[in-house]
């Protein structure tokens, strides 16, 4: 990695890595999905309040916009991705969510009309084995956390898609602050239909709520939008991919997770697909540093 943008996307995929043993542990103390995920952006825009309260009157409304897209797309994929978490392991879940560096070539292509290469085909066709290992049950059938969480891949992948290419001129701080108060304005609205009752807060819980909101979220994406703007969608979708790794490695110490050698041999398998997917992107970004 060449520049200050690939270093600042590892250290987001390292500290979101984490975030899904937080939300596994929020899941199994009582919490439901829309409550884990409001309380994530809730500490989230506090946190993004405090260090940045003045600069909300320097958001222009084409940030704003960009930003309700942009949180409309990960309220879609959080709320997939923690339900799912409800039926399957933080491993899985990570791994399955993390595909998009194989799905935003495809939507770029659908959207933007940037078509992907060979690599990008082969690496698709890699990810749907090592998809079939993580996810197949003994009768061939889908496990139903693992589907959800595919469909929360899908939704991650059109976040950072549309992310890298709409958002020439903003501010990535900005960008960031109005996805949070837009996912926070929907989980707002879907609790006053799912309920408020919860269990009562204790100081593991919301060291955790803590830890999600100001790190996980907050953090990650202040230098996944910065990180970004000053490297390609494609290989950005790479390095996010190490989350993965981070959240098996977490889940192994921190949570007790063991898979099976299938459910490893898959993991081999869409880690090998998303290296394979960056190859020709690496020789574009490398080109483009020679000529600075």
């Amino acid at each position: 990695m060449k520049n200050k943008g690939d270093w600042m996307l590892l250290l987001a995929a390292f500290i979101g890595g984490g975030g899904f043993i937080s939300v596994k542990y929020l899941l199994d103390w009582g919490y439901d999905p829309y409550q884990v995920i409001f309380g994530r952006f809730l500490m989230a825009s506090l946190c993004m309040g405090i260090v940045y309260h003045k600069r909300l009157r320097k958001i222009t409304k084409k940030e704003w916009k960009v930003g309700s897209i942009l949180g409309a797309l990960l309220a879609a994929m959080f709320v997939l991705m923690t339900v799912g978490l409800l039926y399957t392991t933080p491993s899985i879940n990570a791994f399955l969510v993390n595909i998009q560096a194989v799905l935003v070539p495809f939507i770029c292509w659908g959207v933007f009309r940037q078509k992907p290469t060979r690599n990008h085909f082969i690496a698709a066709l890699m990810t749907l084995i090592g998809v079939c290992c993580l996810s197949l049950t003994a009768d061939f059938r889908i496990d139903f956390g693992a589907a959800l969480t595919l469909l929360a891949a899908l939704a991650f992948s059109m976040q950072m898609a549309f992310l890298g290419n709409l958002t020439d001129g903003c501010d990535s701080v900005h960008i960031a602050i109005t996805e949070n108060i837009s996912m926070l304005a929907m989980m707002t609205i879907v609790l006053n239909f799912t309920g408020w009752d919860m269990p009562a807060m204790t100081m593991p819980s919301f060291g955790n709520f803590f830890f999600l909101g100001a790190f996980c979220t907050a953090g990650y994406f202040v230098l996944q939008s910065a990180g970004q703007q000053i490297t390609s969608p494609n290989k950005a979708a790479i390095i996010i991919t190490s989350e993965s790794i981070f959240a098996v490695i977490f889940s192994a110490i921190l949570y007790g997770e063991r898979m099976n050698l299938r459910g490893y041999i898959g993991c081999i398998i869409i880690f090998a697909a998303m290296m394979l997917a960056e190859a020709p992107v690496k020789k574009t970004v490398d080109k483009a540093n020679k000529i600075e």
